[in-house]
Order: structure tokens, then sequence, then C-alpha cells
């Protein structure tokens, strides 16, 4: 899978290590304030006019969905997604198409 923010550089082995370290694991406690977070986003995204209702309206269902998921006990990010905000776009895309890829429209995954 290739990572969210790759745009082509390779990273040192030994700095991505320590960088990452264990990001999914802290991921899977705040994945639900993630994608609370990325809810109130859309919903934002759409009141300034960057989306249209309709997409605003598929993203917040397939988010609520999603948050339902990170709210079970058994929620774990499979291997293969780097963390949280890499197996949510790759859930909504899977699910919304390009619509999608827009929940990240002016946000930064450090936010």
């Amino acid at each position: 899978m290739t990572k969210v923010w790759n745009r082509g550089n390779s990273v040192s082995e030994i700095v991505e290590k320590f960088t990452v370290g264990n990001d999914k694991e802290l991921d899977v406690v705040l994945a639900p304030y993630d994608v609370l977070g990325s809810i109130a986003h859309v919903k934002m995204l759409a009141s300034v006019e960057l989306i249209s209702e309709a997409e605003s309206a598929q993203l917040v269902e397939e988010l609520e969905k999603i948050y339902s998921a990170t709210s079970e006990a058994d929620f774990s990010i499979p291997q293969g997604f780097e963390d949280i905000h890499s197996y949510v776009e790759y859930l909504l895309v899977d699910s919304l198409g390009d619509t999608g890829k827009k929940v990240h429209t002016g946000r930064s995954r450090n936010d």
C-alpha cells in the first residue's frame, strides 16, 4: 500500500521506524475522535461551498458507519495501512469513489 504522504521520495527505513513508531496502536484509541473531527470538517467544507451538500451528506453517512466500527472493542487498522487517516480515506474512496478523497480537502493530517 502506498503511503498517502509519499510523493516518490524515499525515506530512510531507520528514520521512518523512529517517526512512525506505534502510531497504529495509538490511532486505534483515537480513531472515533478522529472520525468525529472528519465529520465536522466535511460539514465545514459544505458550509463554505468547497463541496456540495450532496457530497457532504454522502461523506457524513459513510463516516458515521466508520465511527460505529471504530467504537467497537475489536476495531483495528488492517496491515498495509499506515494510520487511521489512510484507512478512513481508503474506506471512503472504496465506498464513494472520488468523493471520498475530498475528506482531506484543506486539512492537515496533523490537526
